[in-house]
């Protein structure tokens, strides 16, 4: 009997050290208070208002922080936004580098090589552009270059629907296409 004691206690002794083991392990990672709590690689999110697709959101790497005073979610190693109208076809898409979302001031910021695209072919480029939600408009005090076509107009900030459907540039500069046969026409007009 003091045989089968002995074996009950070692093994009791070997499990407890074991567990000791792994707590220590456990106790060893130290997580920082900044980090985030949740990190997801190649996302991709649809958002929805009563049932109908509107916004559909990728990025190679999106860090959340959903406590503490600054609740944001990052998003790096590509980002891409598609506005979707309300039969569900495709509206405009907006694509960056990385971008950052405000879920309390309703925002979402992207940075990088911003490149906006609508159903007419119209594209915006520039280095920083911002999503007001609750207010449904885009806008960037940044450097702007929109191509129509054959027309290029650059300017410096924009202010536009959140589909880039229309948009107002600001201090516009820029070259517009003119046909050789309108110029003739306004001459013989004259």
């Amino acid at each position: 009997m003091a045989m089968v004691r002995t074996l009950s206690f070692v093994g009791a002794c070997a499990t407890l050290l074991a567990c000791q083991n792994d707590l220590d392990k456990v106790a060893a990672v130290e997580v920082d208070l900044n980090a985030p709590d949740r990190i997801t690689t190649e996302a991709e999110y649809f958002y929805s208002d009563s049932g109908r697709v509107t916004n559909q959101l990728r990025a190679g790497r999106i860090a959340q922080w959903s406590t503490g005073q600054q609740e944001r979610t990052e998003m790096s190693d590509g980002v891409e936004l598609i506005f979707y109208g309300r039969k569900g076809e495709q509206q405009s898409k907006l694509n960056a580098r990385r971008g950052l979302i405000l879920p309390k001031q309703d925002r979402m910021e992207v940075y990088e090589r911003v490149v906006f695209v609508n159903n007419k072919g119209e594209r915006l480029e520039t280095e920083q552009l911002t999503w007001y939600q609750d207010s449904a408009r885009v806008r960037t005090d940044k450097a702007v270059r929109v191509q129509r076509g054959a027309d290029v107009i650059h300017g410096m900030g924009l202010d536009a629907a959140e589909d880039f459907s229309s948009y107002v540039i600001h201090h516009i500069t820029g070259q517009l296409y003119v046909p050789d046969d309108t110029l003739a026409t306004d001459a013989e007009d004259q």
